[in-house]
């Protein structure tokens, strides 16, 4: 059955939608000529290819009665869609196909519960889904959207963002605002921006708390603003291979001030950004603070897996501060970039973390991170990472035990005992005791410049004699030097005995092995008194045998250690 249209008048390409609508069938409009055809001149369309989005709504929202034996549904292509497309609040029963459209309005599904929604090779204004329910695919593969917010939305299916091109909506919308605030108790600063009342136009993408059940697919992806995802919940993986982002800042944030918190992190996106107002980050030699420099803002994300690999660009930090990752987190091929911080990965869990960008500037955080499998390259960190707190179960990659020291030994706030235990302990684990050791030696050279002076002397004192008992055979070495050079000097000037009564033969060697000792064994220091100036090398023989010997049990000590043992 027919129903009576509610509007007085359809135009020739609104009217052969309403009919289309029952069965589902594509109405295409496009002429056939591709650069006509594009949707970035849809402005430029006549009335025979416009559609009114209050007739798209009306359609999607039961004007007709579906046919019986046939599944309704919008199929649209090549269309101008003017005004905005409201489904807000509504349940939407039939699923929309828009291809090659132009869409001049906002279209809105907040808190609505719909079908699949597909927008491919599109030009949309901003897009709201904020605590939507889609039941299927979310598509804006090949589109170009200016914002898209979809925070605490639910998707069962997929979202394809595919070879989109998302820049930030132009302003915040003051109707909007003017409705959720209340006039007895104002927002906060904090709280509008919080809120995304303030700033959450610089944002390309804000998906916070968003769940999606069958991946996310925005590998191609071009935005020149952030993706905000913190709390959000991608089951079936996040896929960003050869996408590109760029952090921007707002053109009125002021060169210098207070920083604003780490929720006001900024972002905008693509090419139509207008220079006026935002400002691609790293272009005008303005020193952006962290908090707008964000490319990826997705604390405590959890995911299956996520791909920033396979030339993946970010221009700004890329911060998944307390993630969970139950699979591959990778960063190969990647090219990560930003003034301050490129990586911010602390808190973390990941089952392996492939971390081999092919370009990567700023520093790196991986501290108090929990990762399965770190596979990685000397090349794929900068000069200040910090690593306090991290731990791993393997380390795979072409590393020399220099370059892991290298490595453990660059974090800006100096020395850091742990990242040392850490990678010891993976080589006794792996059974290679020696290069542990060398590593605990390492750690105990940078521990000694955090002394005071007297610690700092006796700590190279061991060094020099033993290399702190990790290298308990330098005691040996030092042992013949000493009894050697003992040797030949009481050989030449020997000591004179203190009882002449007592009948001695003086040997040398058994009188300086004697002095080296720390308890007299032959009983030749009591009978024989060193003369001149080789009263200093026999108390510096008696000195180093006593040093000698600490240096020895402390190393024997360190050989039995049990091998879980720091």
């Amino acid at each position: 059955m027919r129903l009576t249209r509610p509007f007085r008048r359809l135009s020739p390409a609104e009217r052969r939608l309403w009919d289309a609508y029952q069965t589902g069938a594509w109405v295409d409009l496009r002429s056939g000529d591709p650069e006509a055809d594009d949707p970035a001149n849809g402005e430029c369309w006549g009335p025979e290819r416009t559609v009114r989005a209050e007739v798209v709504a009306a359609l999607l929202l039961g004007a007709r009665e579906p046919e019986p034996g046939a599944t309704p549904g919008l199929r649209l292509a090549g269309a101008r869609i003017t005004g905005n497309l409201d489904l807000s609040d509504a349940a939407v029963g039939a699923k929309l196909h828009l291809l090659n459209c132009h869409l001049s309005g906002t279209v809105d599904i907040s808190d609505a519960k719909t079908q699949g929604l597909r927008f491919r090779g599109c030009e949309l204004g901003r897009v709201r889904a904020a605590r939507s329910t889609v039941d299927g695919l979310l598509d804006f593969d090949g589109s170009a959207l200016r914002g898209l917010r979809m925070d605490n939305a639910h998707i069962t299916g997929q979202l394809r963002l595919a070879r989109a091109r998302v820049s930030p909506p132009d302003a915040a919308d003051p109707d909007l605002m003017r409705f959720m605030e209340d006039v007895r108790r104002p927002y906060s600063e904090a709280e509008r921006r919080e809120r995304g009342l303030e700033d959450g136009h610089r944002w390309a993408v804000w998906a916070g708390g968003a769940v999606v059940d069958g991946g996310a697919f925005l590998r191609g992806l071009r935005a020149t603003g952030g993706l905000r995802m913190v709390g959000a919940r991608f089951n079936g993986g996040l896929y960003l291979q050869e996408a590109s982002i760029t952090a921007t800042r707002h053109s009125a944030l002021p060169a210098a001030g207070p920083e604003p918190e780490p929720a006001t992190a900024t972002a905008t996106a693509t090419a139509t950004a207008e220079p006026t107002a935002v400002e691609p980050y790293g272009h005008s030699g303005f020193r952006e603070s962290p908090a707008t420099s964000y490319a990826v803002y997705a604390d405590f994300l959890e995911s299956s897996a996520a791909e920033f690999s396979a030339g993946f660009t970010a221009v700004g930090t890329v911060r998944l501060r307390g993630a969970r990752i139950n699979g591959v987190l990778s960063f190969d091929r990647a090219t990560l970039e930003a003034p301050d911080r490129s990586l911010h990965l602390s808190h973390m869990q990941v089952d392996e973390l492939i971390l081999k960008p092919s370009a990567i500037e700023g520093e790196a955080n991986l501290g108090y991170s929990r990762i399965g499998v770190l596979l990685d390259h000397p090349a794929a960190y900068p000069d200040r990472v910090q690593l306090n707190g991290l731990t791993y179960e393997a380390l795979r990659g072409p590393w020399t035990v220099a370059e892991r020291l290298s490595w453990v030994g660059r974090d800006p706030g100096g020395y850091r005992p742990q990242p040392y235990e850490q990678l010891a302990a993976w080589y006794r684990r792996i059974g290679h005791e020696p290069d542990a050791r060398r590593v605990l030696l390492a750690k105990q050279r940078e521990h000694r410049g955090t002394l005071r002076p007297t610690g700092r002397f006796w700590g190279r004192l061991l060094d020099v004699a033993v290399g702190y008992g990790y290298r308990p055979w330098l005691a040996g070495l030092w042992a013949v030097v000493l009894l050697a050079a003992g040797t030949a000097v009481f050989s030449s000037v020997p000591p004179v005995k203190i009882d002449p009564d007592h009948v001695r033969h003086f040997n040398a060697f058994v009188y300086t092995l004697d002095l080296l000792v720390p308890v007299s064994v032959f009983e030749q220091r009591g009978a024989w008194e060193p003369v001149g100036w080789t009263r200093w090398l026999a108390w510096t023989l008696v000195a180093s045998g006593w040093i000698l010997a600490t240096a020895l049990i402390a190393g024997a000590a360190r050989v039995l250690r049990p091998s879980n043992a720091p």
